[in-house]
């Protein structure tokens, strides 16, 4: 009996022996594999606790380590949790981008949702404070010195970038520094203005000068490349398409000096750690160099991409007065583990002060700890976070169409690695131009579908709509927000009807919503004309504070109903109270079905249930 017993132990072990090099082998094989998990969508549950943490100067560099035993963790190269913009290529190539400066709400939610799980460094971002820098004409003026104090004391400095933005965060620094005063310094001109830590967001600094023509602006465009095993056919890639990003960069009119140049990079053990190739206006000389460029080494998941960034902030040879463009171009997470002193969080504030913009570019499966460096490099920057996978189902393969769709301005292709080297350069350039990049802008569609009733369509709809001023608000939202839906106003007489009644369907979506709390609009009328805008309407962001503050509401939605061809377009905003100000805005076109006849009485809704305020 004990032989049997010992036998049946001996066969347990053995299984689990080969359990164990089977899970081995296949997370080894993951690195390879170029198909990645449908992307995940960030919670809204976020807890009141979860704050950014900033490192303290003079502190040692310890990445944040937690354990890490969710659902992530089984993903060697698991796609992408946070929303992107982006299309499906009709060879089933999924290829967008996120920018996180645009959507900044949803950035520090995402930041919020998964710093427990994965090791990383903090920048705290929660707080920000946007500046554009213009001529007399409204014209951008890039590389503008700027200096910012509080008191006497130098916070920090920076440059502006192409459009003339710089992003001060206020949360990286001493919560006793409450007021600011910046200058701003070009064109042998100079500026100041003053703001105060819970004022506006956004801010025009004006230098009384013109912007000359530009012509000839230096272009710098440098790749910060992984090139260990797995990267052979980016690599590739960008072998057999350089020629034709120079041609279509170069072909602008107004003719950029372009240089291209790589900070290639392995990992301890490889045949480099780094490898810089200095920019050039050569394109030949270029090529030359990236012909050598092989794929090989890695094998540890992980990259040594600290050792890359150092060299592209300290070691490249930047231009001065032009545009200078970083692409990272990875699968895989950094090694936060080796103790260096220099870390990927100094690399993006030196680049900031020189305005660098970092893109970066996840291809293949790259896992939840790789995204989540790379976003918080490229929001920093200004740049954005760009994903390529492959082999993935369109989405539009099957099924019916929906009856709401949301259309983003900047839909374009990016199924290859030179279409988005190209458009976002040439996005740069525009900024110089008098002919800025044509982008469209960004709505939500709702069309009339047979088998959902009117009010199911437009639930559907003005619950993204809400979503999305959540997500692009130029503050973090706390969840609770006391908030208030204003009535939606119309200067035609003819779609008054209309407009009461999208006010009460959209006033039922934010009763649903999870990071609201509704204000309730009793008294709403009489408050209004109170105030002078019974009848008239909100007529600006001014009268509409001055309703909130009177509803006791925080945030207000506004909307404005106008009719344009055979569909109704509304124009939706989220104002603070505080400030009188618009942190962000949505469109959504409704097809004239879905709304009500004029001269027909509207259908009374369903009452949302009512959410505690107090």
């Amino acid at each position: 009996m004990k032989k049997i017993a010992s036998l049946f132990v001996i066969f347990v072990l053995i299984l689990v022996a080969v359990f164990f090099i089977s899970l081995g082998c296949a997370t080894k094989a993951m690195k390879e594999e170029k198909s990645v998990a449908p992307a995940e969508a960030v919670s809204d549950k976020i807890s009141d606790e979860e704050r950014a943490v900033v490192k303290k100067k003079g502190e040692e560099s310890e990445p944040l380590t937690k354990e890490f035993t969710t659902k992530e963790a089984s993903k060697t190269k698991g796609m992408l949790p946070g929303k992107a913009e982006g299309v499906k290529g009709p060879s089933g190539l999924k290829a967008g981008f996120a920018d996180d400066n645009k959507q900044f709400n949803y950035f520090v939610n995402f930041i919020n949702t998964y710093k427990d799980k994965i090791p990383y460094y903090p920048i705290n971002i929660s707080e920000r404070i946007i500046f554009y820098c213009k001529d007399v004409s409204g014209k951008s003026i890039p590389n503008a010195l700027v200096k910012v104090y509080s008191g006497k004391k130098l916070l920090t400095t920076g440059k502006t970038y192409a459009d003339g933005s710089f992003m001060f965060y206020p949360s990286e620094y001493d919560a006793r520094f409450t007021s600011y005063s910046l200058t701003f310094e070009a064109l042998n001109a100079k500026a100041d203005i003053a703001v105060d830590r819970q004022g506006k967001r956004e801010h025009v600094v004006t230098l009384n000068t013109q912007r000359p023509q530009y012509k000839n602006v230096p272009l710098d465009i440098l790749f910060v490349f992984d090139t260990t095993g797995s990267m052979g056919e980016e690599i590739a890639r960008l072998k057999k398409t350089i020629e034709i990003i120079n041609m279509n960069i170069a072909s602008i009119s107004t003719k950029p000096d372009v240089r291209f140049g790589m900070v290639l990079y392995k990992d301890k053990g490889d045949e480099y750690v780094t490898k810089i190739i200095p920019l050039t206006g050569d394109l030949e000389k270029f090529q030359k160099e990236l012909a050598l460029v092989t794929a090989g080494g890695g094998g540890d998941g992980p990259e040594d991409l600290q050792s890359a960034l150092a060299d592209a902030v300290k070691k490249i040879q930047w231009n001065t007065g032009g545009i200078r463009l970083a692409f990272i171009i990875t699968d895989a997470e950094p090694h936060l583990d080796y103790g260096q002193q220099y870390t990927y969080v100094d690399a993006a504030h030196d680049a900031k002060k020189e305005a660098i913009k970092f893109y970066s570019i996840g291809t293949g499966g790259l896992p939840l700890a790789g995204e989540f460096v790379l976003r918080q490099i490229s929001q920093y920057t200004q740049g954005r976070y760009i994903f390529l996978t492959y082999g993935e189902r369109g989405e539009s393969e099957g099924g019916k169409e929906g009856s709401v769709s949301h259309h983003t301005g900047a839909n374009f292709q990016t199924d290859k690695l030179e279409s988005i080297i190209i458009r976002f350069a040439k996005e740069e350039l525009a900024y110089l131009t008098d002919q800025p990049l044509e982008e469209g802008q960004g709505y939500f569609d709702a069309k009339k579908v047979e088998d959902e009733s009117n009010e199911e369509t437009l639930q559907k709809l003005f619950d993204m709509a809400i979503a999305q001023l959540i997500d692009y608000s130029a503050i973090n939202i706390q969840k609770g927000e006391p908030t208030a839906v204003l009535p939606v106003k119309t200067s035609d007489a003819a779609l008054a009807t209309n407009a009461e009644y999208f006010t009460e369907q959209l006033s039922m979506a934010l009763g649903k919503n999870k990071v609201f709390t509704q204000v309730e609009r009793k008294n709403m009328q009489q408050i209004l004309n109170e105030i002078g805008l019974g009848q008239t309407g909100i007529v600006d962001e001014a009268g509409a504070a001055k309703a909130g503050k009177m509803l006791g509401a925080k945030m207000l939605i506004t909307g404005t109903l106008y009719k344009k061809n055979a569909n109704y377009e509304i124009f939706l905003k989220l104002i603070r109270v505080e400030s009188a100000e618009v942190l962000s805005a949505t469109k959504a076109i409704i097809d004239k079905n879905l709304g009500v006849a004029e001269g027909v009485k509207k259908p009374q809704p369903k009452q949302p249930v009512k959410k505690k305020t107090g």
